[in-house]
């Protein structure tokens, strides 16, 4: 973790040094490799990434994907000398192919409508789309600003997350696999109810207890983010704030997946300062419970727990 910090640190001075990007000095170098590795988001530039050259986004969208990765994987790849455990890892893999299609239909969003073209609409899709996915928050460019399509795939992203093991947060990459795998179990138990069926993960037969406690998870978290948002709107509307209704999801999605921007005036190039007292209350509640994963703060209202 502070190799790959320090070494983003560096490229990213090189690149001041060496005239690639005037703006990336070392304090600005430091500042967003300390925000990067643990997709923090945040930047010493009012307007986040958006200030900073080409090849400067380019490297930070890579090291906010590494930043989504397991550093259990990334140590054994640089550690171990095991640069395969990536290939045959099942949740790498899923979480690749989710940002590249994420990536993808942006792009021809945002292209299709004028907002970017050529490098640009790739750069900034890709970068949008690795720093919501990771729960990283920066932004390349005024998404708040992006067509109808982009923005519920931007939303959507804030509740997937990266992978189980990284600094990232939202629910993660490996509880969405397995809950597909309970789904897809439940269905062949119904047309065969005598079937003995267990669930694996990178061939590796996971616990039922665990396979439990995620629909438990998800069911939690999508509650939490329901009240969260019915919480923001009934605000809103009793301090006639200005907020639609995506742009309540999306305040409510992103404080508790922890990824930083929502949309509108929170946008990422905005504030949240309109926002109510109440408002600020419930969102400070999103992130504390969001960073935590939730089943700890609902454990602390069990009686059982005080009695313990």
């Amino acid at each position: 973790y502070i190799g790959l910090t320090a070494l983003m640190a560096m490229i990213l001075m090189c690149f001041g040094w060496l005239g690639i990007d005037d703006r990336m000095h070392p304090f600005n170098a430091i500042g967003h490799a300390l925000t990067t590795l643990p997709t923090g988001g945040f930047s010493p530039e009012n307007r986040g990434a958006e200030v900073f050259a080409a090849p400067s986004q380019w490297l930070m969208t890579f090291f906010m994907l590494i930043a989504g990765v397991n550093f259990a994987l990334i140590y054994r790849a640089l550690v171990r000398q095991e640069p395969g455990v990536f290939h045959k890892d099942e949740e790498f893999r899923l979480y690749l192919g989710l940002l590249a299609l994420a990536a993808v239909v942006i792009c021809i969003s945002i292209w299709a409508e004028g907002v970017a073209t050529g490098e640009a609409a790739i750069r900034h899709a890709a970068f949008q789309t690795v720093s919501m996915m990771t729960t990283t928050g920066y932004g390349s460019i005024d998404f708040a600003l992006w067509p109808g399509v982009a923005l519920m795939a931007l939303v959507g992203l804030m509740f997937i997350g990266g992978c189980a093991g990284s600094t990232s947060g939202s629910v993660k990459v490996a509880r969405h696999l397995l809950m597909g795998r309970i789904l897809r179990r439940e269905v062949d138990l119904t047309l065969h109810p005598e079937v003995v069926s267990v669930l694996r993960s990178n061939r590796r037969v996971v616990n039922e207890k665990v396979l439990r406690a995620i629909p438990a998870f998800i069911l939690l978290y999508v509650g939490v983010f329901i009240a969260g948002t019915a919480v923001l709107a009934i605000d809103a509307a009793a301090t006639d704030l200005d907020l639609s209704v995506i742009e309540a999801v999306a305040a409510a999605a992103t404080t508790l997946g922890n990824v930083g921007p929502g949309l509108g005036f929170a946008g990422p190039l905005g504030t949240f300062q309109p926002f109510g007292d109440a408002s600020k209350g419930t969102m400070i509640v999103l992130m504390w419970m969001g960073r935590l994963e939730l089943i700890p703060v609902l454990v602390l209202f069990s009686r059982h727990y005080w009695r313990a």
